[in-house]
């Protein structure tokens, strides 16, 4: 057990340094963490500055979502209830259910990219299409896994995640270290919605028993005949396949959507540099015009200036 393990106000301290660091923009992450980590040395704490200087400065698209978690928690509140009820839909196998939630998902993915960009906006910095992409990403595989969900909603976000329809999500360093300051209260409540299991696991996997896939064909102890029923089992990885490709599919086409509201955006704001550039042109235009004619007028005066004083010359 470490110092910090075992003093709860080192811990405390740490936390407390852990959440400054990781609601600051990206340009003052990491004056901050030299500063903490100086004044922890200053102060005889190796262990604490050692813990501080580890801590990894946040992506662009991480900072983002980090800032909706503490701009917006209500928005936070929509995706874990809803990462909740998906999880809860597949482990029950409700197909009709799973598509509605999907078009769902799709809504609220979009949503929260809307509101990453409002509050991007909000504290000044600029919200690109490729942080677009990275967010959207990001919240696909958070509504995915009661792990990703429990690391997006920390606010302590490094990096962005990704979720591709199948298998289990990458989240090493995705998170603040230590892991362990990821708040226990967030992390109890997204394991308790879904019981910890990833997305196409059943309630009987997480409690040791094999999903009825799974089980040996004809084994008496189950006592269901549908255990031994080969068809029921074919169409049961049937609709898992097709459970995994919808979700790479939602998830690509609310990446894609939200990059579209931006392209589109970008395109009004284009439409009108470019009106109000055509309107400097025409009226340059119009200046010029007015004076080409004066031009001419002062080169004629002056023509006829010169042949007077010729005329008077000669004479």
């Amino acid at each position: 057990m470490t110092g910090m393990d075992a003093d709860p106000s080192v811990d405390e301290r740490l936390d407390a340094a852990v959440d400054e660091l990781y609601g600051l923009p990206g340009d003052g992450f990491l004056p901050r963490r030299a500063q903490l980590a100086a004044v922890a040395k200053a102060g005889g704490d190796a262990e604490m500055a050692r813990a501080i200087t580890a801590l990894r400065k946040p992506t662009i698209a991480a900072w983002a979502v980090n800032l909706l978690v503490r701009e917006r928690p209500d928005e936070v509140d929509r995706l874990t209830d809803l990462a909740a009820r998906l999880r809860r839909a597949q482990e029950r196998l409700d197909g009709a259910a799973l598509l509605d939630l999907g078009r769902e998902r799709t809504a609220l993915v979009d949503t929260l990219v809307g509101a990453t960009a409002a509050v991007v906006a909000q504290a000044g910095a600029r919200f690109t299409p490729a942080m677009a992409r990275d967010v959207g990403t990001t919240f696909v595989a958070a509504l995915a896994s009661s792990e990703a969900t429990a690391a997006v909603t920390s606010g302590r976000l490094t990096r962005a995640i990704e979720y591709a329809g199948f298998g289990e999500i990458d989240l090493t360093e995705a998170t603040a270290r230590p892991l362990r300051l990821v708040r226990p209260d967030e992390r109890a409540s997204a394991a308790a919605s879904a019981g910890t299991l990833r997305p196409g696991r059943s309630t009987a996997a997480s409690a040791g028993t094999p999903p009825l896939s799974e089980r040996t064909a004809g084994d008496p102890a189950t006592g269901d005949e549908d255990a031994r029923d080969p068809a029921l089992t074919a169409a049961e990885a049937a609709l898992h396949d097709a459970m995994a490709a919808a979700t790479a599919a939602t998830a690509r086409h609310g990446v894609l959507a939200a990059e579209l509201e931006l392209a589109e955006n970008r395109v009004a704001q284009l439409q009108a540099e470019l009106a109000r550039a055509r309107a400097h042109r025409d009226k340059t235009a119009d200046a010029l015009g007015e004076a080409d004619s004066a031009q001419a007028a002062t080169q004629r005066e002056l023509r006829r200036a010169r042949a007077v004083v010729e005329d008077l010359r000669g004479s």
